[in-house]
Order: structure tokens, then sequence, then C-alpha cells
């Protein structure tokens, strides 16, 4: 686990490269930001799908679930802003510690899990939901 968590890491560092940024500035933003982001923007897809089946039953199904993501995002922003990036890069490292704790685990399992295998899981949810509309 450690070496894919290792692995993983050191993309991070490659994405942040161009732009200039740090390992924890990367974070922060693919993390707290882009995955969050990608959530809302796939919820808003299901949404338009869910209009061009005119069924109101979809409809009003993704249009809950996208004001759920966009709620969502709007708590973590929220939780961790305003602070600055290490500030919130160790904010999050302490809460995935605790739930390490909390689980019986490790910090790299937890952040495996929920940044990988959540997020994974989340757009595969909307992926199937999506076909099932079309």
């Amino acid at each position: 686990m450690n070496i894919i968590f290792a692995a993983l890491c050191a993309c991070l560092n490659l994405v942040g490269k161009p732009f200039g940024w740090d390992y924890q500035k990367t974070s922060v933003y693919v993390c707290i930001h882009l995955w969050p982001l990608l959530c809302v923007a796939m919820s808003l897809v299901m949404l338009a799908c869910a209009v061009t089946t005119t069924n109101p039953l979809w409809i009003t199904v993704c249009a809950i679930y996208a004001a759920l993501n966009a709620f969502g995002y709007w708590i973590v922003v929220r939780h961790y802003y305003p602070g600055t990036i290490n500030e919130i890069f160790e904010l999050c490292m302490a809460e995935l510690i605790v739930l390490a704790k909390q689980w019986h685990t490790t910090y790299p399992v937890v952040n495996l899990v929920i940044y990988i295998l959540l997020f994974a899981a989340i757009m595969a949810f909307d992926v199937c939901l999506i076909l099932l509309m079309l």
C-alpha cells in the first residue's frame, strides 16, 4: 500500500511541476478542489441527461444530486478556508491521521480510500446512472 501511495504522491509532484507547485499545493488543488469540482460537474452532466429524457423523476433526482454535490463542495471549502495552502494541507493531513487511528489503519490507506477509491466509486456511480438514462 505504501508503494502505491508513494507512486501517487510522485504523480502529484509531476502534475504540479508545470505550474511551479510543490506537493502540498498540488495536493490541495487536486484533492480539495479538483476532485469535488469534478463530482459537481459530473452531477450537472447527469442533470443535463435527465432533462433530455424529460422524465420528471430523473430530473428531480439528478437536480437533488447536483445540489448535494455543490453543497458538499461548499462545505469542504468553508471547512478549510480562509487558510493558507500549507495550513489547509496540514489540517487535512491531521484529519486523515485521526481517521486512520479510528479505522485502525494507516494514513496512506485512508488517503487512498478517500481520494482514489471513493472518487472512483462516485465517478462509476455517476456513469452508471447516465447510462441508465440513455
